[in-house]
């Protein structure tokens, strides 16, 4: 049995889908035609702190004696200026290898304020003592920032931008006969600040 194409579902077919096409371009025409606002929020920025610290040394060391004898004693000021934006914790250390002579100097640092001329102490004036022992006692417990010794500016409990501290140390050779004709070697004390 043949089967015959009724024309006239062709048609409905056809007028279907011309229908579904128009139905389609208006949706897409409409979706252009949508209501729309902005609002911008400009002129952001951001910006980070800093920590910076320096000393008055200008390459120089603070002591660099020989000859002494029991019971003889330098005494050198170095002055740190703060110039970072962020509030900071100043820590004195030292990380290196002191030597023999080092159990046998007495050493003190005290903080204070003033101008003296580097490395002089003249003008110095004391706010207190922060260390008292060997010089070979202080390398072996303040070597590394978390256990250096802490010191602020007078009352404060932080650094702040363009404070300064002087820190006055005084070392003395002790009445001991091992002493003699021993050396430290070359050693350095590190200033750290740290953000808090």
């Amino acid at each position: 049995m043949a089967r015959h194409e009724d024309p006239d579902r062709k048609r409905k077919v056809l007028l279907t889908l011309l229908v579904l096409g128009a139905l389609c371009s208006l949706v897409g025409v409409g979706t252009f035609g949508a209501f729309s606002s902005t609002t911008s929020n400009s002129n952001n920025q951001f910006a980070s702190g800093s920590v910076i610290i320096a000393d008055n040394d200008a390459g120089s060391a603070m002591y660099s004696v020989s000859g002494k004898k029991p019971g003889d004693s330098v005494q050198a000021c170095i002055t740190l200026t703060y110039t970072g934006t962020l509030a900071a914790d100043v820590k004195v250390y030292t990380t290196s290898t002191i030597g023999p002579l080092g159990q046998y100097l007495d050493m003190t640092i005290d903080k204070g304020s003033g101008s003296p001329t580097f490395p002089g102490c003249t003008g110095f004036s004391l706010q207190s003592n922060i260390f008292t022992g060997t010089l070979q006692s202080f390398a072996s417990t303040h070597n590394v920032y978390s256990n250096g010794v802490l010191a602020y500016p007078g009352g404060q409990t932080q650094w702040n931008q363009n404070d300064t501290l002087v820190y006055r140390f005084t070392l003395t050779l002790q009445d001991n006969n091992n002493a003699q004709g021993l050396t430290t070697g070359l050693h350095a004390f590190t200033w750290e600040a740290q953000n808090q």
